[in-house]
């Protein structure tokens, strides 16, 4: 049968079908179409940018397998957030979602394409932001950079800018993704979940409001500028190009459905007026693991001026650092930080007593020390300025001075950084009223609120002090010359990392946000600090605690370091300055003492340990006395012979090198302590000053190990291979493999000249 045709039904269908494909062909019945996104790609990258929003819909590596870097649905995240604070201290948070017109525009030039993105009028406010992206054509990388026009009357908090987010792992996709970042001396956290930690020692952050009021670059932890999340089919590269040391908030702050890699700016500036950041944020591509985005990193901070002196060069930086002393902590009082009742240690109290177990640890380990002085303090651990005389009196305390100096010894003693100390459990102080008495509140940083900025901690609290007061410069000042005064050979001041913290106090005489005046504010009392000291004491050095901020590494001789598993500062920075590691760093027995040990070693630092009661070793600071005993004898000989080969043979590379990606060693059994599995044989690759690259291998385990070592390059060359105080020479066609036979606690270095 057939079927009938009915005009009225085909009518119907017809005007349905003009509706439905007007968005996606013409303007039809009014509707206005859809912008065109704009896309750059190059040899590393496609970004797209929503040219309706001005958001980033997408950035896409093309190294390898093509796969986008941010989340599903990128686009609907805004470009920036501006947080505003008016003189009632109440904020107003904007974005560009918000703008009531958004235009973008590309050109195009010889070097490559450029985007400009205009926002108008944002969240209602008479605010606008011009955002300008530069897309060279020979680069992975992108240069971000934007200016505000405020015309309100409100302060610039802070901005989030760019917004960028990557995703979870996958789990049916197998595709490990890892992130780093710059916490201490660098991090590397996985898988990337919703369980990952990426707060300072531990812990999550939470994308609230009050996590961006305040910086942690410079210090803080936050040691450079770059971060990057990255796996086998690709890598996103974060970073900032600012030499000046700006304060900034860098951190990935886990979100609901990835990671944001958090980016915060503090222009300081209020309205009406202008205002731009002076530096990019660079996005880009790369391919490979976490040296790949830091060999980018590197080529830019080697050409800037804080990197303009290497070590070798540095006149500042005291010859007996090159010997790598070996720094051997003990406590005047109590067996930690935190435990009470902070006893006096017979053994180093009056400081003089510990003398003769110092001398036997030189006599043994053959070497000149760093003694480094713990629970000094006269109010307690790590109470300043109420610190003295210190514990024990000061005269036994430069007696020590004067005497450890002549052994060829090295003291050093630590202040407590900006920490106005107001209690201290394990000694039942209470410093309000020194803090009163000493008109503290004009020293201390404030809230939006008004109240003190107030560290917390089990055993003890603290104000902190803000670099923008002279009330505050000048605590921290005397407490650094009384240090120097008493005659150590290293001082180290800025505990917690060096750097400045945010202020909204509306009375110490700086903008009440954070901003640039925060960089000024602290490269100046730097400088006074080692002026300070040195006024009183000519050859101090200045030490810190966890890796410099990178903008002042030439202000810093050495370090104490923050070292977890990924040498990122190493790797950028070891050849214009050297640290020591030995704090925190997992000694739960006597091999991972000695992994502890080699991992400090091979990747670029000389040693610390500690002791505890009768001049005996401990496995960490930080740990009570209950605990078992390391053998004596065996931790002797190893960190002798690491210290002589650190000093030695291994000098050109371990003091004076740069590291270099790690050439591949196969073959080692691997063993989990607590940080996850690591090799029995830990190893790093570096390159001397005059070209030549050296392996350094260190098997701390109690059994053999036989390694492959893949020996990169090309042609014939000259191997060294010394082991112990032996050395044996051959000739070895590159790239080649190199199996090494290694007895239980041997150290090896493979020279390839």
């Amino acid at each position: 049968m057939r079927r009938k045709n009915h005009p009225a039904i085909l009518t119907v269908w017809l005007i349905l079908g003009v509706f439905l494909a007007a968005p996606l062909g013409f303007a039809g019945f009014g509707a206005t179409p859809a912008k065109e996104a704009v896309i750059v790609i190059n040899s590393g990258y496609r970004l797209v940018i929503d040219s309706e929003k001005g958001t980033i819909a997408s950035l896409r590596s093309t190294f390898g397998p093509d796969h986008d870097l941010l989340i599903q649905g990128h686009a609907r995240l805004p470009l920036f957030k501006i947080e505003f604070m008016n003189d009632h201290a109440e904020f107003k948070t904007v974005t560009s979602s918000q703008a009531k017109e958004v235009t973008v525009k590309r050109s195009r030039d010889a070097e490559g394409e450029t985007i400009t993105i205009e926002f108008e009028e944002i969240g209602g406010l008479p605010v606008d932001a011009h955002v300008t992206v530069r897309c060279p054509s020979r680069q992975p990388l992108t240069y971000w950079t934007m200016e505000l026009n405020n015309r309100t009357s409100m302060w610039i908090g802070h901005i989030q800018f760019p917004v960028v987010e990557v995703p979870f792992d996958n789990s049916e996709n197998h595709n490990h993704s890892h992130i780093l970042s710059s916490f201490g001396d660098g991090t590397e956290t996985a898988p990337v979940d919703p369980t990952l930690e990426t707060a300072a020692w531990g812990g999550r952050l939470s994308d609230t409001p009050e996590l961006w009021r305040f910086n942690n670059y410079p210090g803080q932890w936050v040691s450079t500028q770059l971060m990057a999340y990255y796996n086998d089919a690709g890598g996103l590269y974060v970073a900032c190009d600012d030499p000046k040391g700006l304060p900034k908030f860098l951190a990935p702050v886990p979100e609901s459905e990835g990671v944001l890699m958090g980016l915060g700016h503090y222009p300081g500036t209020r309205g009406p007026g202008e205002s731009k950041l002076g530096y990019n944020v660079v996005l880009g591509t790369f391919q490979g693991d976490w040296y790949a985005a830091a060999e980018i990193y590197r080529d830019w901070a080697s050409k800037q001026p804080f990197c303009a002196t290497k070590m070798g060069q540095r006149t500042d930086i005291p010859k007996w650092i090159a010997d790598s002393p070996p720094a051997i902590s003990f406590p005047m009082r109590g067996q930690g930080d935190w435990d009470p009742p902070a006893a006096e240690n017979p053994e180093y109290t009056p400081l003089t007593n510990a003398l003769p177990y110092l001398d036997k640890w030189a006599s043994a380990l053959e070497s000149p020390l760093l003694p480094i002085i713990f629970n000094w303090e006269h109010g307690g651990p790590w109470v300043q300025p109420d610190a003295y005389p210190p514990v024990g009196g000061e005269a036994a305390f430069r007696e020590f001075m004067v005497k450890a100096k002549a052994r060829g010894w090295h003291p050093m003693i630590y202040g407590d950084g900006l920490c106005w100390v107001t209690s201290q459990k394990n000694t039942h102080y209470d410093g309000m009223p020194y803090f009163r008495e000493h008109d503290g509140e004009n020293a201390v940083c404030r809230k939006w609120d008004g109240t003190f900025l107030e560290d917390v901690w089990p055993w003890r609290t603290n104000y902190v002090t803000c670099v923008g007061t002279e009330k505050g410069r000048q605590m921290l000042l005397n407490m650094t010359r009384g240090m120097a005064e008493l005659g150590p050979d290293v001082v180290q001041q800025f505990d917690q990392g060096p750097g400045p913290r945010a202020c909204y106090a509306t009375n110490h005489g700086h903008p009440p946000v954070p901003g640039p005046w925060m960089a000024e504010a602290f490269d100046g009392l730097i400088k006074a600090d080692v002026a300070t000291a040195r006024a009183v004491n000519p050859t101090v050095a200045m030490s810190c605690e966890g890796a410099p901020p990178e903008t002042h590494l030439q202000n810093f001789q050495i370090w104490d370091s923050r070292f977890h598993l990924t040498p990122l500062y190493s790797y950028l920075y070891h050849e214009y300055a050297n640290g020591f590691l030995g704090f925190y760093t997992n000694r739960v027995n006597d091999e991972a003492l000695r992994l502890s040990v080699a991992r400090a070693l091979v990747n670029g630092y000389f040693i610390n340990f500690t002791l505890r009661d009768k001049g005996r070793v401990e496995y960490d600071w930080d740990q009570t006395w209950d605990r078992a005993v390391p053998d004596q004898a065996a931790f002797i000989d190893w960190t002798k012979r690491i210290t002589h080969f650190r000093a030695g043979v291994a000098r050109d590379y371990l003091v004076y090198g740069r590291m270099l990606r790690p050439w591949k060693v196969s073959g080692v059994t691997e063993r989990d302590f607590g940080w996850g599995k690591e090799p029995l044989v830990q190893s790093a690759t570096w390159k001397a000053q005059d070209g030549r690259v050296g392996v350094v291998l260190l098997n701390y385990a109690d059994l053999p190990e036989t390694p492959r070592v893949e020996l990169e390059g090309a042609g014939s060359k000259a191997l060294v291979i010394h082991n112990g105080d032996q050395k044996k020479e051959k000739e070895l066609e590159l790239p080649g493999v190199l199996d090494i036979v290694m007895e239980p606690r041997s150290i090896y270095l493979i020279e390839v000249r």
